[in-house]
């Protein structure tokens, strides 16, 4: 089972504690690893990746800033939110793609903003059930709240090419040549059957369109951030950060603005 790692780096004990607090207040189901150093927070790094960190500016020899620098090499997607009481840092930590940047005393309530700023990680408290679609920052698929993992890469490309083209019926050349670089049909094919699969034994297959030579989705019943964006939805301008589908390079040119349109 998918459990998202928070990793928490503050060198006052009791401040480490209070901030550790209040990450478990917000996320529960999180594994958090808490540590006072610099040095024994990159030891665990190396054992094992991290989606959120919380870090503090002044941690000894070196400094929240570089500690971040070092996450980010490791793991490029792993959200950067510094704790601090130092303001002037600010500068730096949005230049290395900080999320957010707190000024202590770190509130219940700051942790929760932070969480609302993620680049990349989707936060999820156990109450969203149903298939659910990331498109900002990486796109995703969730299932009750955990990551599809049954999907293979083809065909989660596939899915989100499709949701890209909010609900239009796509050629299969057309597919081929943006996902496949042109390659045999026979890519797309074993992408879709798998596809179809995954969606089945969940009972979401109704979501594929199919025709002659065509495939696209039912945008109505798909839940999607970037659908509920482009619709205007309560909250959802707040999801997006510039971010859309990163892994994929075919989507790189399309920006949303503030008035919803592309």
């Amino acid at each position: 089972m998918w459990k998202m790692r928070v990793l928490a780096v503050e060198d006052e004990i009791r401040l480490l504690r209070q901030l550790t607090n209040r990450i478990r207040e917000a996320l529960p189901e999180a594994e958090i690893a808490a540590f006072d150093n610099a040095d024994d927070a990159l030891a665990a790094l190396s054992q094992e990746a991290v989606d959120i960190a919380f870090l503090d500016i002044a941690i000894g020899d070196m400094t929240g800033v570089d500690l971040a620098k070092r996450i980010k090499a490791a793991y490029p997607h792993c959200d950067i939110v510094f704790c601090t009481g130092y303001s002037d840092y600010a500068p730096q930590a949005f230049e290395i793609g900080a999320s957010d940047y707190l000024m202590k005393p770190v509130t219940a309530e700051k942790i929760e903003h932070a969480l609302s700023q993620l680049r990349h990680t989707p936060v999820y408290k156990g109450t969203d059930r149903g298939l659910y679609i990331q498109c900002f920052g990486y796109f995703e698929v969730f299932y009750d709240g955990e990551p599809l993992t049954s999907l293979t890469k083809r065909s989660k490309e596939l899915l989100a090419y499709l949701v890209n083209k909010e609900g239009a019926l796509c050629p299969s050349s057309e597919i081929s040549n943006a996902i496949f670089r042109g390659s045999s049909d026979s890519y797309l094919r074993v992408a879709k059957k798998d596809l179809k699969r995954v969606l089945r034994d969940i009972g979401q297959e109704a979501i594929l369109v199919t025709g002659w030579g065509v495939l696209g989705i039912n945008r109505k019943e798909v839940r999607c951030d970037y659908f509920d964006y482009m619709d205007g939805k309560s909250g959802a301008l707040n999801l997006y950060k510039g971010a859309y589908m990163s892994q994929y390079e075919w989507a790189r040119e399309k920006k949303l603005s503030n008035n919803n349109s592309i």
